[in-house]
């Protein structure tokens, strides 16, 4: 069984507006996660350490953390990371920015489990319609390419930013990737819209996959968190 949790954790503020990069490495930890796909990392204010926010997410060295920033700045990064217990096979960052809008990215680990090499794919899309729309086509132009070239099981997740109720914007991942049903995860306190989606090649089992909502959850993010149990093929 390998367990992977998907959270944008909100730059590491919550809704009680205390920064906290311990409280939720902590509550990852204890989650049991072998993989956590992170969006909205950020070490960039100037009165905090990056060194220091990487050790607090990380749990005390229970995770390693490899970034994916989408933003760079004297003091720190934006964007995405990915925190495993797996030792680190490959690492790619696709870049998927739009003119004019906030810089956006998709980071692809390759993961080395007991069983097989894992492929994570970690994303967070922009907010416009037709920034996403756009995003969404590169994003399943290099999976279908991906796939083509290495049939290693796969696993995508994050936050898509769709709020339409009835968005047909997944239909080509869909028919690529096996959606799983999660229901809403944002805003926390009161969960209206499926923003965090999770995607998985057919050779993946899925034994579970949920939203984390209890009274951590609801204070640590303006997010939900969600987990998700798999079962990886033999090699």
């Amino acid at each position: 069984m390998c367990r992977i949790v998907t959270y944008n954790i909100h730059s590491g503020v919550g809704r009680d507006k205390q920064h906290d990069y311990k409280r939720i490495g902590q509550f990852l930890a204890n989650s049991g996660a072998d993989v956590v796909l992170l969006q909205e990392m950020d070490t960039r204010p100037i009165e905090r350490d990056t060194a220091q926010d990487i050790e607090d997410i990380c749990a005390n060295n229970t995770f390693r953390l490899i970034p994916s920033p989408a933003i760079r700045e004297s003091n720190g990064w934006y964007g995405n990371a990915i925190l495993t217990r797996f030792d680190v096979l490959k690492h790619d960052t696709v870049d998927v920015s739009q003119k004019g809008r906030q810089p956006r990215n998709v980071q692809i680990v390759e993961l080395k489990t007991e069983k097989t090499p894992l492929t994570v794919v970690n994303t967070h899309k922009g907010l416009k319609k037709l920034e996403r729309r756009s995003q969404f086509s590169m994003l399943h132009e290099h999976l279908s390419q991906r796939l083509k070239e290495r049939k290693t099981p796969l696993f995508l997740a994050g936050d898509f930013n769709e709020w339409q109720f009835f968005s047909k914007a997944f239909k080509a991942l869909n028919q690529l990737l096996s959606q799983q049903k999660i229901g809403a995860t944002f805003p926390s306190q009161f969960p209206v819209f499926s923003l965090d989606r999770v995607w998985v090649t057919e050779d993946i089992e899925v034994k579970s996959c949920r939203k984390l909502k209890n009274a951590k959850t609801r204070v640590y993010s303006d997010h939900l968190p969600v987990l998700v149990d798999i079962v990886l093929p033999e090699s």
